[in-house]
């Protein structure tokens, strides 16, 4: 037996008694089209179809329901041959974790998850980068980071996710420009943009979701300025008539010192879905685990009515 046959057993329990595909991919934190590959190789090695879909929702065959000792104790059994890792003692573990995660994600998230592992885990170094999206597979099956958190639509069926948060999108402009009230959809064609997104660093999932809104009504934006990373954003918006589109609560941070407005925008985009995703390499690490762990624990915090001081300017916009 491979190590895919062992993940493919894995799925196969979590199938087996979540008798749902969706069900399935979200006790394992995969994505939904990664369990249903699972799910049709699955059907492949075995000959049998395993679940069946009836009116009152999937069904186990017969084949699969006389499988459901065998499973659990195989993996019994693996569990009993290869959990010989000791128990983790925050305190004394020492090791560095990379995170990679766009400036968005980073400044909403990193100070407190910064806190909570100098709190726990003094001895572990926190390295943070940011993604690329189209590299990330490669980046975490490598150990280029261990962790990205962001918004990543498309991914790899073998990565192992899990939603965090929604945040939505805001259009920014100077509060020096001649125009007044809210920005019309033609107002917001007509002038230029300043973009996250340079020659020089990776693509921006976030400004491809709003190309893809436009792009559906056959527009397009002028882009004037184009910047490797979202906060001089806002300045520059500040001293010019650009526009720009930034997360709700970072644009209303940066509107409480500089002189700029934030408005809707202009046309439907659907609100950003942030995950972390890792890799099956580091899925039973201690350490690893641990970090997503206390990642899970700030966001719910950040979420949470009455959030920290360090969070309380980072809520608006941003939900479960």
């Amino acid at each position: 037996m491979n190590r895919n046959h062992i993940n493919l057993l894995v799925c196969l329990d979590a199938l087996l008694s979540e008798r749902s595909v969706t069900r399935a991919a979200q006790k394992l934190e995969m994505s939904q089209p990664g369990m249903s590959n699972a799910l049709s190789r699955l059907r492949q090695l075995t000959g049998d179809p395993l679940l069946i879909r009836t009116p009152q929702g999937f069904k186990l065959t017969e084949r699969a329901e006389t499988l459901i000792d065998k499973v659990r104790a195989s993996l019994s059994l693996v569990d009993e041959i290869f959990g010989n890792e000791a128990p983790l003692d925050p305190q004394q573990a020492a090791g560095s974790v990379t995170l990679a995660a766009p400036d968005s994600v980073g400044i909403a998230l990193m100070p407190m998850l910064a806190g909570a592992l100098a709190a726990t885990a003094p001895q572990v170094t926190l390295d943070f980068r940011l993604p690329d999206a189209e590299r990330l597979r490669d980046w975490l099956a490598e150990g280029e980071c261990d962790i990205a958190v962001g918004h990543f639509p498309n991914l790899p069926s073998d990565l192992r996710c899990t939603e965090l948060f929604t945040q939505t999108l805001s259009c920014i402009r100077s509060n020096r420009a001649q125009a007044a009230g809210p920005i019309e959809l033609q107002d917001y064609l007509d002038a230029t943009h300043v973009v996250f997104g340079s020659p020089f660093s990776p693509r921006s999932t976030m400004e491809a979701t709003i190309d893809a809104a436009l792009g559906a009504q056959g527009h397009t934006r002028r882009r004037m300025v184009r910047v490797s990373s979202l906060p001089p954003m806002a300045h520059i918006v500040a001293a010019s008539t650009h526009l720009a589109v930034l997360p709700t609560w970072m644009a209303t941070h940066y509107a409480s010192f500089l002189p700029i407005e934030v408005h809707p925008l202009p046309f439907e985009v659907d609100p950003v879905r942030c995950s972390m995703v890792w890799h099956d390499r580091t899925h039973r690490q201690g350490l690893q685990s641990f970090v997503r762990e206390q990642l899970r624990a700030v966001t719910q915090a950040l979420l949470e009515p009455t959030p920290p001081a360090t969070g309380s300017l980072l809520r608006d916009g941003i939900r479960a």
